[in-house]
């Protein structure tokens, strides 16, 4: 990575620094605990709810929502020229994401 390459991808991270650590930790927190469930147990709904939980921690911090804006149905520009990776990255990770989430939670609640 060169020195040009390294200082933009700095920049890209401090913006909008907060809403990414608060959609990492929500990923995290929610994620983790599921997705060891999920393998101690041998429950495939919380492995693949936990999978998705972690996705959504990752595609929060690549791109963050800023939540007032996005409560309000506003185009963020500041996000989308803060994004880390490209359109199509953000496009798997956010389908990726949706079928392991519904993928799970059609599993924990045909299972009862």
């Amino acid at each position: 990575m060169t020195t040009t390459t390294h200082s933009a991808l700095a920049s890209r991270i401090k913006q909008s620094l907060g809403f990414r650590l608060f959609w990492l930790g929500f990923g995290l927190l929610l994620g983790v605990p599921q997705l060891l469930d999920g393998i101690k147990y041998n429950l495939n709904g919380e492995l693949f709810f936990g999978i998705g939980m972690l996705l959504v921690g990752i595609r929060g911090f690549l791109r963050p929502v800023v939540l007032s804006r996005a409560l309000a149905m506003k185009r963020d520009d500041a996000a989308a020229s803060s994004s880390i990776g490209s359109p199509v990255l953000h496009g798997v990770l956010s389908l990726a994401m949706a079928g392991a989430l519904f993928t799970g939670l059609a599993i924990k609640f045909n299972a009862g």
